[in-house]
């Protein structure tokens, strides 16, 4: 019988495996974009708060940590296939009577290069860097369901909102549950000898069992601590991980610049991104748009302005909403349509409600055309063709600006209280030709 038929590998659906695994690795691979424009389009609309922020975050790195395990399942199953190959058209392996060496050294290839025990170890680790992606693919959800958990108690319970919403913080806790899962921490839970003691700590030790998922999971790593150095264990894993989270992390601090994606393990430059200098963007330029890309913020028609007029888009995010509402109030804006006698009352009403909304998007933005403030730029709620965002639209006249490089700021103001606070929201540099 031949080692092939011996070992089964014909009956093994390899074929099925390494279409389901390419599927997977090819799908996981482009969620990066995915991620990123889901991001991009949704956060101006909505709330994105902390807990929302971590399982974004989180959730990204389950689909890295995945994407490794896939990986190395479908380069050591490409590899097994191409071993199969060679030995399904050469079942005889190795011809040693023309290998011009001696008996010696014929005799150690003949014991070192077994046909079916390489075939047996690339199948099973193959097999295994699927349980591998798995396993730690449940490891990460379970680290970021504690990690939640823990904060929701800070931050509801004790209020400690400062500790809380720090980086620093968020990824130490997220290291010390991850080592508290692989075991590093488990001499913590051993008996006191107090039975009061030993049986709270049983059932809060329980509790966690359940409320972690360390239940989905906590067998088979058991197996793997079992059967291996727990030091080989603790450091494959955390490897693991903190690879999945580098990468992770460099990819979404790519399109999302500050908190906790702004870790910067691969750029080694210190003075190419200051604050106080203007920087041109491309998503900040209509013609530069790529297909499915937003504004995200704002922005103008081109670099290069052959116009008249600036062509000034302002995305209206869900921050402005308690600043507009305040100033909208202080100046008695009817939200409701009541009715009217005549026409002429009600166009004069119209004409006021017109003229305070108008003061009210001047008063919450500020609009600064080479250091000149404009005092009374004229706003129009605008859904942009081109990205489908709803924003502000304005028309500048910049027919007598001088020819060459000039720059407009947006500056928004925000808070319910004061009307002087503002920041540096967008700057468009362009040239006037």
């Amino acid at each position: 019988m031949k080692d092939n038929d011996a070992l089964g590998y014909r009956s093994i659906s390899w074929q099925l495996e390494i279409i389901i695994a390419g599927g997977l690795f090819y799908t996981l691979f482009t969620s990066t974009d995915f991620f990123k424009n889901f991001f991009i389009q949704t956060q101006p609309i909505l709330n994105f708060d902390h807990y929302q922020i971590i399982l974004f975050f989180g959730l990204y790195i389950l689909t890295r940590t995945l994407l490794i395990g896939f990986g190395a399942n479908l380069l050591l199953r490409t590899i097994w296939v191409a071993y199969m190959a060679i030995y399904n058209w050469y079942p005889n392996g190795v011809n040693y009577d023309k290998l011009k060496l001696s008996d010696d050294r014929k005799k150690n290839l003949k014991a070192r290069y077994s046909r079916k025990n390489r075939l047996e170890t690339l199948e099973k680790w193959a097999s295994l860097s699927f349980s591998f992606a798995i396993l730690f693919a449940m490891l990460v959800i379970s680290t970021l369901l504690v990690c939640l958990l823990i904060d929701a108690f800070l931050l509801e319970v004790l209020e400690l909102e400062s500790l809380v919403y720090n980086v620093t913080y968020n990824y130490t806790l997220a290291g010390v549950v991850l080592l508290a899962h692989l075991g590093v921490l488990g001499r913590l839970a051993t008996k006191t000898g107090k039975p009061v003691i030993d049986k709270s700590l049983s059932l809060l030790n329980k509790l966690y069992y359940y409320c972690s998922g360390s239940f989905l999971y906590q067998r088979e790593l058991l197996i793997l601590r079992s059967n291996s150095k727990q030091w080989i264990l603790v450091s494959f894993g955390v490897f693991y991980i903190v690879m999945a989270t580098l990468i992770s992390v460099n990819q979404l601090g790519a399109f999302f610049y500050g908190g906790t994606f702004n870790v910067k393990v691969f750029d080694d430059r210190k003075t190419y991104e200051q604050k106080t200098i203007y920087s041109m963007k491309n998503r900040y330029y209509e013609d530069h748009l790529k297909k499915n890309e937003v504004f995200y913020r704002g922005g103008i028609q081109s670099e290069l302005i052959k116009d008249k007029h600036l062509k000034l888009f302002v995305v209206h995010w869900f921050w402005f909403d308690s600043f507009k509402d305040s100033v909208l109030n202080s100046l008695d804006f009817k939200k409701e349509i009541p009715s009217f006698e005549n026409d002429a009352i009600r166009s004069a009403f119209f004409d006021e409600q017109r003229i305070k909304y108008q003061k009210t998007l001047n008063t919450m933005f500020e609009v600064v055309l080479n250091e000149k403030v404009l005092d009374s730029v004229r706003w129009n709620r605008y859904t942009h063709p081109k990205t489908d965002e709803e924003g502000y639209l304005a028309y500048i006249a910049v027919d007598t600006v001088k020819m060459g490089r000039n720059v407009v700021n947006v500056n928004r103001r925000y808070g319910k209280d004061s009307l002087e606070v503002s920041d540096g929201w967008m700057s468009f540099p362009f040239w006037k030709e």
